[in-house]
């Protein structure tokens, strides 16, 4: 199984080992390896540009790594040192034994199993691809991503053509286009002592710990070489030969480049429909990531490694203003979904403002060159009104906090003016603060979380603020009320002085009515309260008085008609307190001729008559009495009193 390997090989070691370095660190370092087998011991040297810093520990972990899948025969020492272009001598090192792995047979199976790992050779070289572009598992996953531009960034810097180490007069890799696809002839034989030579002039001395000591000797020991390289050259070579072929794009159609361009092409279509979805961007950009990774695999023993470099180095800063688009439209999106649902407190408008603001700042990085431009501006000015709209929403939350704060301070004040009012002029003070309060309250749009706060505020001060508002209505009414009793008394007294009886009345009824509607509790009634009883007794004297007048005036009336005859009956006087009625001296001699003419003439009849008639005079007097409501003495013709009449 492993009777051929790249250890029997020196020159495929070197370039899987430097393959192995550029997968792991994605091309960012150019590193260049050269490989030296001696005593025993293989000796690998890796050089790096002076003006790059490296991870010692996790250069030689990859080495080590590599040379470990290898699985020698027999144990074989290594030594790994590192050296900066421009030094001759190696300033780091590390060593290491390589040993076989152990079989062991598994009963009732046929072939034997390794107790080892049976790493993948090509696994070095494909691992660190998905590292480079670490995010592509989370695209995979249905993840939010989240872009790290290093690598990009670091790309540009790169050559795109991997510097190869061609020692003098030593094994070389041809890498001319026109012998790319002829990988078996890319083997030449081996200059055995020149390259020893060399190698042995760039590590140096032998010894592992003093740097400063003499290279090795001029003549390399060629009999511990010259096995490995001629007894087994020639299936170290067809090995060789046949690892390279195991890698795309060398014997046949390189099919990684045909779809990474397909891809390529299809994904820049798409940004630039400006009705493109989010998922079908998210697809683009996992099939742009797997397209870098097939481009980066391709060697470049490949005749295609030149169109796949070339490619490369137009996608990849393409990945890079995609992953920088994805990631400022996932932060986008998550500033869109604090804000979802209303009401918003002012701080997740802040923070949603600065997700915004920085997503615009990541988008304002893809130049006007970028195939991503057109998305990268359309998502930009999207962004752009949300900020302003966000500008806005945080303005009308600042407003809406000041104005509830306004309130309830507000409502301090009033409910401690209220605790203080007692005159009308208080009370609307107190009213007009409330009133105050409720503006600043309604004034607070429903859509602000102050919104709720607010109306709860006003809610619990509710019964107060109806407080003031009856407060103000009865202190009015009650203020009103006794200025109008204090105009109409004035009014009843004018008339009364003009004996305007009827009118004084009236006047006197309305001053009491006003007077007495005022409630006890308005702040008016400690003035009105004197006046009631005043008004009252002045409404009943003039009352009377009318009454009194109007039963005279009834009663001369009565009279008038009853005395009035041919000849007169009588005469009267009436005052406040009798009525005095004389009989005229015609009428009572009428009356008593009368009465002997009849007597003489024995006229029954006329009799009757003279009778009736003086009853009929009596109960008049007496039904004027008791109309008056007073009494009535009525006199003779000789001013005697004959009759008298009471109520």
């Amino acid at each position: 199984m492993h009777s051929a390997t790249r250890l029997d090989d020196l020159k495929i070691l070197e370039c899987f080992l430097q393959n192995s370095l550029h997968a792991h660190l994605g091309r960012i370092v150019p590193f260049r390896v050269q490989c030296l087998h001696k005593d025993d011991t293989l000796w690998v040297l890796a050089q790096h540009p002076a003006d790059v810093v490296i991870d010692i520990p996790d250069i030689f972990r990859v080495l080590e790594r590599a040379l470990q899948a290898e699985e020698p025969k027999t144990p074989l020492a290594v030594k790994l040192y590192l050296r900066s272009e421009g030094n001759q001598r190696p300033y780091s090192q590390q060593s290491f034994t390589v040993y076989p792995l152990v079989k062991k047979t598994v009963p009732g199976e046929a072939a034997p199993e390794m107790t080892g790992s049976g790493e993948d050779r090509m696994g070095l070289e494909r691992d660190t691809h998905s590292e480079r572009f670490g995010q592509r598992r989370d695209l995979e996953q249905g993840k939010p991503l989240h872009i790290s531009d290093n690598h990009m960034d670091n790309s540009d810097s790169t050559p795109s053509t991997v510097p190869e180490i061609v020692p003098n007069n030593s094994l070389a890799i041809v890498n001319s286009t026109s012998q790319q696809n002829r990988p078996e002839e890319r083997i030449v034989k081996l200059d055995a002592d020149a390259f020893a030579a060399n190698i042995e002039h760039s590590f140096g001395s032998s010894k592992e710990d003093n740097y400063h000591s003499t290279y090795p000797p001029a003549k390399p020991q060629r009999k511990l070489i010259v096995p490995i390289l001629g007894g087994l050259g020639l299936l170290a070579i067809g090995s060789g030969a046949g690892y390279m072929g195991t890698r795309p794009c060398v014997f046949s159609v390189c099919t990684q480049l045909n779809n990474a361009t397909q891809v390529i092409q299809s994904s820049i279509a798409a940004f630039k429909n400006p009705d493109v979805t989010g998922q079908e961007i998210l697809t683009a950009q996992k099939q742009l990531h797997r397209s870098v990774e097939d481009l980066e695999s391709i060697p470049f023993w490949s005749g295609s490694y030149g169109s796949a470099q070339k490619s490369l180095q137009s996608t990849v800063p393409l990945v890079a203003d995609l992953d920088t688009t994805v990631a400022a439209m996932n932060t986008a999106y998550q500033a869109a979904t604090n804000v979802k649902t209303p009401p918003i407190p002012l701080l997740k408008w802040q923070q949603s403002k600065q997700m915004w603001t920085g997503s615009i700042a990541s988008l304002g990085k893809v130049t006007t060159t970028s195939q991503l431009y057109p998305l990268a501006h359309q998502k930009l000015t999207d962004y752009q009104a949300r900020v302003a709209d966000a500008d806005l929403r945080i303005q009308a939350e600042t407003t809406a906090d000041q104005k509830l704060k306004s309130a309830v301070d507000g409502t301090k004040s009033a409910t401690q003016s209220q605790a203080e009012a007692i005159s009308l002029a208080q009370w609307r003070g107190v009213k007009t603060q409330w009133d105050t309060v409720n503006d600043r309250i309604a004034s607070i749009p429903v859509t602000t979380t102050a919104y709720v706060q607010a109306q709860a505020l006003l809610k619990s001060y509710q019964p107060q603020i109806s407080t003031a508002q009856d407060k103000v209505i009865e202190e009015d009414k009650a203020t009103q009320n006794y200025q109008k009793a204090v105009k109409f008394a004035q009014s009843a007294k004018l008339a009364q002085k003009n004996n305007q009886l009827p009118q004084a009345l009236s006047q006197w009824n309305q001053s009491v009515v006003a007077i007495q509607s005022i409630p006890q509790t308005t702040d008016v009634y400690t003035q009105a309260k004197p006046l009631v009883s005043e008004y009252t007794k002045n409404f009943q004297q003039v009352e009377n008085k009318l009454r009194t007048t109007q039963k005279i005036a009834l009663a001369n009336k009565d009279l008038q008609r009853t005395c009035a005859g041919d000849p007169q009956i009588c005469t009267y006087t009436v005052n406040n307190k009798t009525i005095v009625v004389r009989l005229m001296s015609l009428y009572a001699q009428t009356l008593r001729e009368t009465a002997m003419a009849a007597s003489t003439q024995g006229d029954s009849n006329a009799k009757a008559g003279i009778l009736n008639h003086v009853n009929t005079l009596g109960n008049a007097l007496q039904i004027i009495s008791q109309n008056a409501k007073l009494p009535i003495e009525v006199y003779g013709a000789d001013g005697k009193q004959i009759q008298n009449y009471r109520p």
